[in-house]
């Protein structure tokens, strides 16, 4: 897969904020910007996804919606917000999916093969990546919503989008039983759960409950209703581990 095109190199305007992605995600969604795109060299696209990041901005969101955008006619691939960080682009599932979106009109515009095969390529290094499950579903985002998203000749592609990544079955993992409350302290906790909290949160398994674990649990209550404390008891356990 080649590698995506960073932020730095599309000259992208930092995010107000960033919420963390839980993964892996069940699903991903096919998306298009709806502007046709006449320049298909990397500065046009470049140009369009600036505007694109401004457009988002103007409406009050975090940063531009979509987790990676890709070229309709040159299948060059962007990073935008990326795999860690949480999409807005798709209302009700942003929670539980990447967003990834067509840098044209695909209405307008006949999406390329070598487009198609950088969705494909990227949608496979994801669940390779253990960043989307291997039993996912692509979608597009009409089929959440009353638009027209992405235009048909994306749409009509969906099927070839899909890396039909081998699905194995995974053994359940049970998470170790909560005996203590987790939260920052000298020494810190070092206890078998901090590393299943970790990969909750999206931060390294590091196995120690330090000021960024601490942090980034606080923002995982805040985003799943709970009182944004850092303290890992057993209300935030059963959230987490039982649904």
């Amino acid at each position: 897969m080649m590698w995506p095109i960073s932020r730095v190199d599309w000259e992208a305007k930092p995010p107000r904020w960033t919420t963390r992605q839980r993964r892996p995600v069940d699903h991903v969604f096919i998306h298009h910007g709806a502007t046709l795109l006449e320049d298909h060299s990397q500065e046009g696209e470049a140009r369009i996804i600036r505007a694109y990041q401004n457009y988002h901005f103007g409406k009050g969101w975090a940063d531009l919606a979509y987790s990676h955008m890709v070229g309709v006619q040159s299948g060059r691939v962007y990073e935008a917000r990326g795999w860690f960080n949480r999409p807005g682009a798709t209302k009700h599932w942003n929670h539980r999916s990447y967003a990834i979106c067509l840098i044209g009109d695909t209405t307008r515009q006949e999406i390329s093969l070598t487009a198609v095969k950088a969705i494909k390529d990227l949608i496979k290094h994801g669940v390779e990546q253990g960043y989307i499950t291997p039993d996912f579903k692509l979608r597009g985002h009409r089929d959440v919503a009353n638009k027209d998203c992405p235009g048909r000749s994306a749409y009509a592609k969906l099927d070839e989008m899909h890396p039909l990544v081998e699905t194995r079955k995974i053994p359940k993992l049970i998470p170790p039983a909560f005996t203590k409350t987790l939260r920052l302290r000298w020494p810190r906790s070092r206890v078998p759960l901090v590393k299943w909290v970790q990969a909750i949160v999206g931060v390294p398994l590091a196995g120690s409950y330090d000021w960024l674990t601490r942090n980034s649990v606080r923002d995982w209550q805040a985003d799943n209703g709970l009182k944004p404390d850092g303290v890992v008891g057993p209300i935030t356990y059963n959230k987490m581990f039982r649904g």
